[in-house]
């Protein structure tokens, strides 16, 4: 690697922030039976470091490339994507990752882009174009790249059945830059990163009632109500549960609720937010909770009641 491309790492590593961790939606957090280790794995650059049961991410040895926020099942790792969403409308379908020849809207790294954000953009735009550089050369993201894209592809596609996406190596339609406009053109985006990188609201300046599912489920629930016949991961109850809190409690994003109804105890899944994490499955005392796959109807009525009966813990 020359000095040049040394001297844009260095510059584009200032200005692009490591994803946000959400504590509260991390299955090794939550204690959930057989742990996670989904974003360490994904990690081409041995950046993610698990310990103590939490999440540690070197800032060091982090590239933004995204590939762990696109595996974790229980969506606690973010980066921010209005942006990503801004310029898929921007070309209209069309992005290129930040190595890749030609002109047109960029993403830092195609890694970034989340099940949710492909399933809506192709909802909303019709045919995706997605533009690789040699991802096998790539410092930021590296040859697991193709493989991940497709993954998120193949899961945005329960969200949006009908979801046609290209990945190409061709170059954006435009004249090629020289050097110095391909310098300026990453400056451009490394600004953009900056100004994404921007801190939320500290958490008193939020309002008390704000429960909205995480940004990438609400992205997936606008793709399935776009489209036709889908297939939401969910969960159901078989005899023999005991109305213990296990499920309820390691729950990444709160989808399962459990309360009381007189003298019955009830359980309750809001499946808009399920992401099939199957942790409940895994951490279920007596093993009477099975994935399940819903289609439209079970998404418009909201909750669906798991079960109602006398606790028995």
């Amino acid at each position: 690697m020359g000095l040049f491309d040394n001297l844009l790492e260095a510059f584009l590593k200032l200005t692009d922030p490591t994803p946000a961790f959400h504590p509260e939606r991390c299955l090794l957090e939550r204690y959930t039976v057989g742990g996670c280790s989904a974003c360490a794995d994904a990690c081409p650059h041995d950046a993610v470091a698990l310990e103590d049961y939490t999440v540690r991410i070197e800032e060091a040895d982090c590239t933004g490339c995204g590939l762990c926020v696109g595996v974790c099942p229980g969506t606690a790792l973010e980066y921010p994507l209005g942006p990503v969403q801004e310029a898929l409308q921007a070309g209209r379908g069309r992005l290129r990752c930040s190595r890749a020849p030609g002109q047109g809207e960029e993403v830092f790294c195609l890694g970034r882009l989340t099940a949710g954000v492909l399933a809506e953009a192709g909802s909303r735009l019709g045919r995706l174009t997605l533009v690789r550089g040699d991802c096998a050369g790539c410092a930021i993201g590296g040859p697991e790249v193709p493989a991940r894209l497709e993954e998120r592809i193949e899961e945005a596609r329960r969200y949006d059945p009908d979801l046609e996406v290209e990945v190409t190596t061709e170059a954006a339609p435009g004249p090629a830059l020289a050097r110095r406009q391909l310098f300026t053109g990453w400056l451009g985006a490394a600004r953009r990163v900056a100004a994404e990188a921007l801190p939320e609201p500290p958490p008193e300046l939020l309002p008390d009632d704000d429960d909205r599912p995480p940004a990438e489920l609400r992205l997936r629930r606008l793709a399935a109500q776009r489209a036709g016949a889908v297939r939401w991961p969910g969960i159901r109850v078989l005899e023999g549960c005991t109305f213990c809190p296990v499920c309820a409690n390691v729950c990444p994003t709160s989808a399962i609720r459990r309360y009381r109804d007189g003298e019955e105890g009830v359980l309750e899944l809001e499946l808009a937010r399920c992401t099939g994490c199957n942790a409940c499955v895994e951490s279920c005392p007596p093993q009477v909770i099975e994935p399940a796959t819903y289609g439209q109807a079970e998404l418009a009525a909201g909750v669906l009641e798991l079960f109602r009966g006398e606790p028995r813990y």
